[in-house]
C-alpha cells in the first residue's frame, strides 16, 4: 500500500453541500440558543410581572371590583408569558409565534392603557391616560426580546412599540375635547404653559421623545444581540477548529495550537518519530463483507489505533484506508518522542489483542497488523495549495518508516523499528529502555526502493 496520498479536490457541488450542512448545523445551534433564551425570558417576565403586580396593589387607590380589574390586567400578561414559555418549549413553530406574541403584547398593553377602568368612580381625561407611566412597561417586552439571539425580533418589538404608542396617540387626539400643541393659535411659552394645565391637552413633545428613546434603545439592544450572536458564532468556529485539530493531534497539542497566535504550518526541519500501520491480509478479510460492514470494521479499528496515538502524545497525520500514519514530535518535539512512538505501538498491539478475543468469540477472523517506526529528520508544515492544505511531514524518514512497515511481513513480525529509533531513546528513559527489552535485533535489512541497508529490531508476539 502506498503511503502517499494525492490531495482530492472536491467539486463545487460537494463543497456547496458541505457548506449547506454547516449552515444548517449553525442554524440548529442558534435555534436551540434562542429557545433556551426565550424560556429564560419567559421566567424573568413572570418574575417581573409579579413585582409589578405587588406595586400596582400598593400604588392603586381603587378598591373592590376596580382594584381587581387593575390586578387582572397584570395577570393577563402573566398568562401570556406562561403561554410563551410553553410555546418556546414545545411548539415546532416557536420562532414564528415569538413575533406573534410580541405583537399581541404591544397591542394589548396599548389597548388597556387607552381604556379607562370601567369600575372606577371617575374617568381620566385623554391627556392623563396618554401621558401615564404605563408606557414604561413596553420596555419589559424589549427586555424579553433581547434574551433571544435574533436581532430581527428585537427590531420587530421596537416597531410594534412605536406602532402601538402612535396608535394610542391617534386614538386620544381624536377624543372629544382633546387637542395638541399643533392646535394652539399661538405657540408662545405662555400659551404652552397655560395649555399644559388643561387635562385635555396632549403635548406631542412627550410622544416624540418616547419614540426617539424607544428607537435608540431598540437599535442599541439589536446591536448588542447581534454582537452576542457574533460571539457565539466565533465560539462555534473555535470549537469546530478545536474539533478538527482533535482529529489529528493529541489533546495537549490541540490546546497549544488553539492558543497560538502565529501559524504552526510554516515549513521547518526537525527530528521526529514516524509510524506506519497497516492490516495484514485486509483484502482477504473483507472480500465477502458488505460495504457497510467494512466501514463499521474500519471505524472500530481506527478508533482503537487513534486512541493509542493520542494517549502517547502523537499526531495522527492521516488515515490510509486500512492503515494510518502518525508522527511523534510534531508540531513541537520532546525528549521522549522515540519512546512515545514505541509505547504507542505496544498499546496498539494490546488494544487489538483485546479486540481479537471478542472477535474470536463472535467467530470472525482476528486482526493482524504490521507496524514500522523510524526516527530522523523531516520537513513539517502545511502541504498543498490555498484550496486544500494538510499538515504533514515529508522526507526520507517517512519513506523508511513506510518500508519498515512493509518489511514486517517478510520478517513475520508485528513491529519493526529502526536502529536509529532505538538510539534516540535516552539511556535514562526507564520506560523506553524497558520497552526496548521486548524487542530483538533482526540484523541489517534491505529496504525496497532504497539504496543501502538499515539495522532493525522486531517484536514477535508469543
Amino acid at each position: 500500500m502506498t503511503h502517499l496520498q494525492k490531495p482530492v479536490t472536491a467539486d463545487r457541488s460537494v463543497v456547496e453541500r458541505a457548506q449547506e450542512r454547516l449552515t444548517r448545523r449553525n442554524e440548529d445551534r442558534f435555534a436551540e440558543a434562542e429557545r433556551q433564551g426565550l424560556l429564560l425570558a419567559a421566567k424573568v417576565r413572570t418574575t417581573a410581572l409579579c413585582i409589578v403586580m405587588i406595586w400596582v396593589a400598593i400604588d392603586t387607590q381603587n378598591r373592590g371590583a376596580s382594584f381587581l380589574y387593575d390586578i387582572s390586567q397584570v395577570a393577563i400578561f402573566a398568562v401570556l408569558g406562561i403561554l410563551q414559555y410553553f410555546s418556546a418549549k414545545h411548539s415546532a413553530n416557536a420562532s414564528v409565534m415569538n413575533y406573534v406574541f410580541v405583537a399581541i403584547d404591544c397591542a394589548l398593553l396599548a389597548f388597556l392603557s387607552s381604556t379607562p377602568n370601567p369600575f372606577a368612580e371617575y374617568d381620566l381625561p385623554p391627556a392623563i391616560l396618554m401621558n401615564g407611566s404605563q408606557f414604561t412597561y413596553f420596555y419589559l417586552f424589549l427586555m424579553q426580546a433581547a434574551f433571544s439571539f435574533r436581532p430581527s425580533l428585537v427590531l420587530w418589538c421596537g416597531f410594534c412599540i412605536v406602532t402601538a404608542r402612535t396608535g394610542m396617540l391617534v386614538w386620544f387626539v381624536n377624543q372629544p375635547g382633546a387637542y395638541t400643541n399643533l392646535d394652539l393659535s399661538e405657540r408662545t411659552v405662555e400659551d404652552l404653559l397655560m395649555a399644559r394645565s388643561d387635562p385635555n391637552f396632549i403635548f406631542l413633545g412627550f410622544w416624540v421623545q418616547e419614540i426617539i428613546v424607544c428607537l435608540l434603545v431598540t437599535a442599541g439592544l439589536a446591536a448588542l444581540v447581534r454582537r452576542s450572536r457574533w460571539l457565539v458564532e466565533s465560539r462555534i468556529r473555535t470549537e469546530r477548529s478545536r474539533a478538527n485539530l482533535a482529529r489529528y493531534f493529541s489533546p495537549n497539542v490541540v490546546d497549544r495550537l488553539s492558543s497560538a497566535e502565529d501559524s504552526f504550518g510554516e515549513a521547518r526541519e526537525q527530528d521526529v518519530a514516524v509510524m506506519f500501520v497497516d492490516i495484514i491480509g485486509f483484502t482477504t478479510m473483507c472480500e465477502n463483507d458488505a460495504p457497510g460492514d467494512v466501514v463499521d470494521f474500519l471505524r472500530g479499528y481506527h478508533d482503537r489505533l487513534g486512541k493509542a496515538v493520542f494517549e502517547n502524545g502523537g499526531t495522527l497525520d492521516k488515515y490510509l484506508g486500512d492503515g494510518l500514519m502518525a508522527t511523534f514530535g510534531t508540531p513541537e518535539p520532546s525528549e521522549n518522542d522515540a519512546s512515545n512512538a514505541l509505547q504507542c505501538a505496544f498499546d496498539m498491539l494490546e488494544a487489538l489483542s483485546i479486540w481479537n478475543r471478542d472477535r474470536n468469540a463472535e467467530g470472525v477472523l482476528p486482526v493482524r497488523i504490521g507496524i514500522g517506526i523510524h526516527f530522523g529528520p523531516v520537513i513539517s508544515g502545511d502541504i498543498g495549495n490555498r484550496r486544500r492544505l494538510e499538515y504533514s511531514v515529508i522526507g526520507d524518514t517517512v519513506n523508511v518508516a513506510s518500508r519498515l512497515e512493509q518489511l514486517s511481513r517478510k520478517l513475520n513480525a508485528s513491529l519493526v523499528v529502526s536502529d536509529l529509533l532505538i538510539k534516540a531513546i535516552s539511556p535514562t528513559d526507564k520506560v523506553g529502555q524497558t520497552l526496548i527489552k521486548r524487542l530483538v535485533p533482526a540484523g541489517v535489512q534491505d529496504l525496497r526502493g532504497r539504496r543501502g541497508k538499515i539495522g532493525v529490531w522486531i517484536y514477535q508476539p508469543k
